[in-house]
């Protein structure tokens, strides 16, 4: 039994070393998560990887807004507060099958998605777009879809990030995030989409969160009461458990193999793999009871591998084309309206601010703000301290790993409102998080949750009136 193969390990282009990549597959590890780079060097990655491989080896990816938020060569797909904007199962089935097509032909296998976290808390600065919304029901609907259209691709699926991260206020790539709600709370919000999709699920991933209400000494993705105790036996859950990444500082530094023994499956992006392959292999070694965990979670994984086999390899000639359309399909469907819709008139000057930029000159939604001119619109950027009759405030704030930041800063806030009161209408535009208006008071306030070119050109239609705001708020 070779135990590597409970190990993931994380590829970062640009940061990690191909030939320590190589010589990692050559170990035998079960797969590694991808991280960056182009689609040109992601599929020549693989294909080296693979060849170096003694066995079967799943590669994996964090595709949850498609291929475009890692790998600047692929389209981006509409966010999944969008999805969850415009209420439409098809659509997320869509988005699902697109990004497995496009993966596969990549060659990657498993996609950690769809993201089930609750969009119910306006200062995460980690869920937000990234989910279907705060309605538990909405988000198993949307999710369930999502699945289909990613098996239907020929990708893994992975539901995440288990029991829960939307109600907390901190970024677990930086520290331990706490959960501080009862064990009841959860069943009736968090772990809803749970319970209607782990007969569907090829995976859970567990959250490096602290849980009082489960166990009050050990994040979830350390402790065996979350995992051994309320996930298996509780909630009757038989697949496989994967650890979110181990490199995420949330661990505090906390051993990976002791990840295993409390009961997960697979070992995702420890810091040092190699170090960690004799440890692990070393204290299954000794206890009959991690023997046997370890035989049952390497004979998932090799069921894995045998589904993959059997599904369907693509070349995804019109993905570019059908990513297109999924946006522009989702962008009239999708955005919400919060306050009254003010109409743009030729002729009009209308003053623009673009917080997320220093240069106020530079226009960071061309397509958004060439739409409006070829109408009539004449904008200019808003000067600090000036009047003006129309006030567009547009932004693309959205999370980040590792920043803990998200919306708008108090700085931000504070000059924004200030401008505001100086204006004859206000319209706040998000392409990124639903909650920007928190504490900001504009007149209105358009909610696309994505950036793409078809929802800057919607809500510029909108504007101008040829357009309705046909979403409602998922938040």
């Amino acid at each position: 039994m070779n135990t590597n193969r409970l190990i993931h390990a994380g590829f970062w282009f640009g940061k990690s070393d191909v030939k320590e990549a190589v010589r990692l597959a050559e170990a035998g590890v079960g797969g590694f998560c991808l991280y960056f780079g182009t689609t040109k060097e992601v599929k020549e990655l693989v294909s080296l990887l693979r060849q170096a491989a003694p066995g079967n080896l799943i590669i994996s990816a964090d595709y949850e807004y498609g291929l475009g938020r890692w790998h600047k060569d692929a389209p981006l797909l509409p966010s999944n507060i969008s999805i969850g904007a415009a209420g439409k199962e098809d659509l997320s089935y869509k988005k699902g099958l697109i990004t497995a097509r496009q993966a596969r032909e990549l060659g990657v296998d498993w996609v950690f998605a769809p993201n089930v976290d609750l969009a119910d808390t306006p200062g995460n600065p980690i869920v937000n777009t990234r989910s279907f919304g705060k309605d538990p029901a909405l988000v198993a609907a949307m999710a369930r879809a999502f699945m289909l259209g990613l098996a239907d691709g020929g990708c893994l699926n992975c539901l995440k990030h288990f029991p829960g991260h939307g109600s907390t206020l901190s970024d677990s790539h930086l520290s331990l995030p706490a959960v501080n709600k009862s064990k009841e709370d959860l069943l009736s919000q968090e772990l809803i989409p749970y319970e209607k999709l782990l007969m569907k699920t090829d995976a859970i991933m567990i959250a490096h969160l602290l849980i009082p209400a489960l166990d009050a000494e050990n994040p979830a993705s350390f402790s065996k009461a979350v995992m051994g105790g309320f996930l298996r036996k509780e909630l009757c859950y038989k697949g496989l458990i994967i650890t979110d990444a181990l490199v995420m500082k949330a661990t505090g530094g906390l051993d990976p193999v002791d990840a295993f023994k409390a009961g997960a499956d697979i070992l995702l992006c420890p810091d040092d793999p190699f170090a960690l392959m004799p440890r692990l292999k070393e204290e299954i070694k000794k206890d009959r009871t991690l023997i046997d965990h370890a035989i049952s979670a390497i004979s998932e994984q090799e069921m894995m591998s045998v589904k993959l086999k059997a599904a369907k390899d693509f070349i995804c000639k019109d993905c570019c084309e059908e990513a297109e359309k999924l946006s522009a399909e989702t962008a009239r469907l999708g955005v919400c309206l919060k306050g009254d819709k003010p109409i743009l008139t030729p002729g009009k000057t209308v003053r623009f601010i673009q917080p997320d930029l220093s240069s106020k000159e530079e226009r960071q939604f061309p397509g958004f703000y060439e739409t409006l001119e070829s109408a009539g619109i004449k904008l200019k950027p808003y000067k600090d301290g000036e009047r003006c009759n129309v006030l567009i405030i547009c932004s693309a704030a959205d999370y980040a790993a590792f920043s803990g930041k998200i919306n708008f800063t108090q700085e931000q806030k504070h000059f924004i409102n200030k401008a505001v009161q100086k204006s004859g209408k206000s319209i706040l535009i998000s392409f990124g998080s639903p909650f920007l208006d928190e504490g900001v008071k504009t007149d209105c306030f358009l909610m696309a949750g994505t950036k793409t070119l078809p929802f800057q050109k919607t809500c510029a239609e909108i504007l101008l009136g040829r357009a309705e705001a046909k979403g409602k708020m998922p938040v």
